[in-house]
């Protein structure tokens, strides 16, 4: 019963938002170690260019957890929790981000 409490609070933590506070520190460009270029516009759609200029548009979204994690999760393929950003990484699931394991470093462009 815990765990499904937790699991809807986690549910309800992320937010679409077009505020200026909770997107300010995930919206932008960055591109991953392997050359993936995601942009995280502030209306809350992406576009994800891979190395191969294959593209995917998407969208993003800012969330803060019960402890106060904040992180953004970014769509691909029609699932909205495919990709976890935070500090400036990129994870494939929320317990490689809590844990910070496999996370694959970004870097913006300015």
């Amino acid at each position: 019963m815990a765990m499904l409490t937790i699991a809807f609070g986690f549910l309800y933590s992320c937010t679409n938002t077009n505020s200026t506070e909770s997107t300010h520190s995930f919206a932008g460009t960055f591109i991953t170690e392997n050359g993936v270029r995601f942009e995280l516009r502030a209306d809350s759609t992406t576009l994800i260019t891979f190395s191969d200029s294959v593209k995917y548009e998407g969208t993003w979204k800012s969330c803060k957890a019960e402890d106060h994690l904040e992180y953004a999760n970014i769509e691909f393929g029609g699932y909205q929790e495919y990709y976890y950003l935070k500090d400036e990484k990129l994870y494939r699931s929320e317990r490689e981000m809590r844990h910070d394991a496999l996370g694959t470093k970004v870097k913006y462009q300015e």
